[in-house]
């Protein structure tokens, strides 16, 4: 055996002069399609790190010394050639077309791409990092009409064979348009292909002078950096943290923070001029900055840029094609949704409203339709709406929400009502009751008594025989309470042409099947004088036709309550929000090659740019949240009360989650951990399973590369990321004693989860259901327009003479309603480019750690694992919260998904 490796070793010595180095034929897997021969081993990827681990040590036995010697007195020159495969548009408008022809021909008189492979080490002589020839990119002129939407250049390198391992590529665009880079292998070295995964726009020169440059997919964190790229590493982070100075360009890669100055636009009117929220008055986090000039009327205030036009976020974090051509159909939708309600309400004003049940049904079955007398006089004789009217049918018709599929009246009973606070749209704001009755934290001197009105006499009936503390003493009690989020409000709120709401509580109990039954809703407004008495009314259950409307509209007013609170805290804040300082930050403190950037990156994807749209169109003054939902001009200023008085970081992971509310308590005998006091509780069951998974994932990951405490608190780059992400994304609570400690690997992996956690599994569990469970404005109502009447209102009277037209006339109107149902729509849509948990685009190359790419695929395995328990769970007759006679299955923390809208599927990010 040792002569016959002795022998292999001196055939490779004297093939020397043909090869780059020793063992480069055999290990580095050449492609013949790239002009190589073909390997001696073909094996994928994963099998050659194998191979490499078990084979190459043996026979570097035998000829290593011989090697070494060799090179050191004759480096031999060898071509390597590179593979860049660039995406192109699937629809060029003409301006494109034309600039992509001369680029293809001003390449073919040498306006070319130029790339230059940097070595991991550095040159002893100029003690610069080794530096290959620079090659050109081939091809460009002969693929300018290549169909498909990728097309794959190469490049050709003469280095020697000290180069070394290339650690970096640089790139410089000398065409006249931008290109979208996805990928570069370059082979032809003895350690075999060398993946890069670029994913990123290269601007031309003319717009950034500066070559760009990616790193090889091999992970370093910054002690660990090769000589020949720590200049690099450094050089691209201020890059991409800027100057700070002036306004961005939309081809610009620089992040960096600033407070919600831009939600107003005080130039349109004072109706229009919004707070700034972010500072010692209005605390929230910080998004990205856009520099762009002040108002003319208020100079804190930063100018609008109303859309369609764009908005600033580094150019890598836009819409890639695919979710833009999502969220145009979702525009085209929204235009003739809104269109058509918007001519109907305004030259028939009875059809301001909607009279019967029946004309919210239509808008699923017939679409929006005009009356034949209005067609014919008026509609007809305008060209561009009769066109719409007949070509746009099925776009002016709404899909049928899930909510009524299976039991068109189940929004009315009680028993769903109370399901929907469990596996609904917002199933994190169900809590167990702990005192009796409950007790608000307001200022009693100026919200007056701060118990509740809620009393024994109103529920003792509806126990089951339990007296109040028993129920108490055993966990059968739960609560859903909005009063202390609302009540501050609710004098401007009720102010407001068309808004009423009240501040809301809502009790539950705990019947034997493990379902909730709501016994009582509380309805508080602020006391108009002290001891008022309407300032606090008790509604229970009801007992006659009467009772049954009043209970219905105090239903409606929780629900309203709920929408609210859930899109402009939960929604919104929670995720959305308090996620972008950690991606901003993450941008300008980790380098793309440190280990903790290559976990979180799948998990930031598009989120600039979805939060950089909201406040365009959604949390704006006037705009579509304002519009739609029952806080009006007070939307914001309730989501920055909240992040004020409530929101901890240290608490927005599950387990801490669920055992703030007191819905779970630590059991170490529980398979995570925690013993649920509602066992079906759908969303809590569901999450645990990706909780798990994400827990196990993350913490193998963190100790790959942090096997001690130093380590962590060591690394200059991740605590450069945490503690900007701390003291300046959220500044306004960077003094905070409840901050997580970044000392340990424990600490680090407790942090990356909640963070994964965050930015797929609880988003999706907050953003995917809205048109499937609110669609139906009935069963959840995000604004209402009357308070319930009582004995003595002057409306009183119309209530009990037509209590279903009162009810109807208490929802949002028909332009309301068909405008928010269209912006659910395309929030709960999935695009096709999406990608969920358990998927990578480059599963195999996002990183050159061939154990963590085996540690990922088992937690992908782990992730498909949760899917099937998932259905299982759904098809169980046991769990009356998921399944049932028109009960809905809880899909929602289903992890995959077709396109579309589904009420399933959790995208790796927040992306919508």
């Amino acid at each position: 055996m040792a002569a016959s490796i002795e022998s292999l070793g001196t055939s490779l010595i004297q093939r020397l002069p043909l090869l780059p180095s020793s063992s480069s034929r055999i290990f580095r897997g050449e492609q013949s399609n790239l002009g190589f021969q073909p390997a001696l081993f073909p094996l994928t990827q994963r099998s050659l790190h194998r191979v490499n681990r078990a084979v190459r040590a043996p026979v570097a036995a035998a000829v290593t010394e011989k090697v070494v010697k060799v090179v050191a007195e004759k480096p031999v020159r060898f071509k390597v050639r590179a593979a860049l495969t660039v995406r192109k548009k699937k629809e060029e408008d003409l301006k494109e077309k034309i600039a992509s022809q001369l680029d293809a021909f001003s390449d073919k008189i040498g306006r070319n791409v130029v790339l230059e492979l940097v070595s991991t080490e550095i040159d002893p002589w100029t003690q610069k990092p080794k530096r290959s020839n620079k090659a050109v990119l081939r091809d460009w002129f002969e693929k300018k009409n290549v169909k498909g939407e990728r097309v794959v250049y190469t490049a050709e390198f003469m280095v020697d064979s000290s180069f070394g391992m290339p650690g970096a590529i640089t790139v410089l665009n000398r065409h006249q348009k931008e290109f979208f880079l996805e990928s570069i292998v370059v082979e032809g070295f003895a350690c075999g292909p060398v993946h890069f995964s670029c994913y990123s726009w290269v601007q031309p020169t003319k717009i950034h002078p500066s070559e760009r440059v990616f790193f090889n997919n091999k992970p370093y964190l910054p002690a660990e950096t090769p000589p020949g790229l720590k200049e690099l590493r450094e050089r691209e982070l201020e890059e991409l943290r800027g100057d700070g100075m002036g306004e961005r360009k939309l081809t610009d890669r620089i992040y960096d923070f600033d407070t919600y100055n831009d939600l107003g636009n005080p130039d349109k009117g004072f109706e229009y001029a919004r707070p700034i929220t972010g500072g010692d008055k209005m605390p929230y986090p910080r998004r990205c900055r856009t520099g762009r000039s002040p108002t003319n009327t208020d100079v804190h205030a930063e100018s609008r840029r109303e859309y369609p036009s764009p908005i600033y976020v580094p150019r890598d974090e836009a819409f890639e094609e695919g979710k833009q051509e999502m969220l145009s159909a979702g525009a085209l939708k929204a235009l003739l949704h809104n269109l058509v309600p918007s001519f109907v309400a305004s030259i028939s004003p009875e059809s301001h409203d909607f009279k019967a049940f029946h004309d919210i049904d239509n808008l699923f079955k017939e679409g929006l339709r005009w009356k034949k007398t209005l067609q014919d006089q008026l509609f007809h004789k305008i060209p561009f709406v009769s066109k719409i009217e007949e070509s746009s049918e099925a776009l002016l018709r709404f899909d049928t929400p899930d909510i009524i599929t299976k039991d068109k009246f189940a929004w009315l009973r009680d028993d769903e009502f109370a399901r929907q606070a469990l596996a609904g749209i917002n199933p994190v704001n169900v809590e167990r009751l702990q005192v009796f009755p409950p007790v608000s934290k307001l200022d009693p001197t100026i919200y007056g008594p701060p118990e509740s009105a809620i009393k024994e006499e109103h529920i003792i009936g509806h126990l089951g025989g339990m007296s109040v503390q028993q129920a108490l003493e055993e966990n059968k009690l739960f609560m859903l309470d909005y009063h202390d989020v609302y009540l501050p409000f609710l004098d401007r709120i009720n102010a407001q042409d068309g808004r009423k709401a009240y501040g809301t509580r809502t009790l539950f109990f705990l019947t034997q099947l493990g379902t909730l039954k709501p016994i009582a809703i509380e309805l508080s407004l602020p006391p108009a004088t002290p001891g008022c008495s309407r300032a606090k009314r008790v509604l229970t259950p009801p007992t006659d036709a009467t009772n049954n409307w009043l209970w219905q509209l105090a239903k409606a007013h929780v629900c309203s309550n709920d929408a609210g609170v859930h899109q402009l805290v939960n929604h919104w804040l929670r995720t959305h929000a308090c996620l972008e300082p950690f991606i901003i930050a993450a941008h300008r403190q980790l380098s793309a090659m440190h280990p903790i950037f290559k976990l979180l990156n799948p998990h930031m994807r598009y989120t600039l740019e979805i939060n950089a749209l909201a406040r365009q169109i959604l949390i704006s003054g006037g705009g579509v949240i304002e519009s739609g939902f029952t806080p009006g001009s007070c939307c914001m200023e309730m989501s920055v009360s909240f992040y004020r008085d409530h929101w901890r970081f240290d608490r927005e992971g599950l387990p801490a989650d669920l055992i703030r509310r007191g819905m779970a308590i630590e059991d170490p005998s529980q398979p995570h951990g925690l013993k649920l006091l509602i066992e079906d509780y759908p969303y809590a069951n569901d999450g645990l399973l990706l909780w798990s998974a994400l827990q196990a994932w993350v913490r193998t990951y963190v100790h790959a590369y942090y096997p001690n405490p130093h380590v962590v608190q060591a690394d200059p780059e991740l605590q450069a990321w945490y503690a900007e992400a701390v003291r300046v994304g959220h500044a306004d609570k960077s003094g905070a004693d409840w901050w997580p400690r970044l000392s340990s690997p424990a600490d680090l992996a407790s942090l990356l989860t909640t963070l994964l956690w965050l930015a797929s599994a609880q988003h999706a569990a907050l953003n995917f259901g809205q048109y499937p469970l609110g669609g139906y404005i009935p069963n959840r109502p995000p604004l209402m327009r009357r308070l319930v009447p009582a004995e003595g209102d002057p409306e009183y009277d119309n209530f009990l003479a037509d209590p279903h037209r009162f009810f109807l006339s208490a929802l949002p109107s028909l332009t309301q309603a068909t405008t928010f149902m269209t912006v659910i729509d395309t929030l709960s849509t999935h695009s096709e480019d999406e990608e969920y948990l358990g998927e990578r685009r480059d599963s195999y190359t996002w990183t050159g750690d061939a154990a963590m790419v085996d540690a990922w695929h088992t937690f992908a395995a782990e992730v498909r694992r949760a899917e099937e328990e998932i259905t299982r769970r759904n098809a169980e007759p046991a769990r009356r919260n998921r399944c049932g006679a028109g009960v809905l299955p809880y899909e929602l923390l289903a992890p995959s998904s077709p396109p579309g809208i589904t009420c399933r599927g959790v995208p790796n990010s927040v992306s919508i």
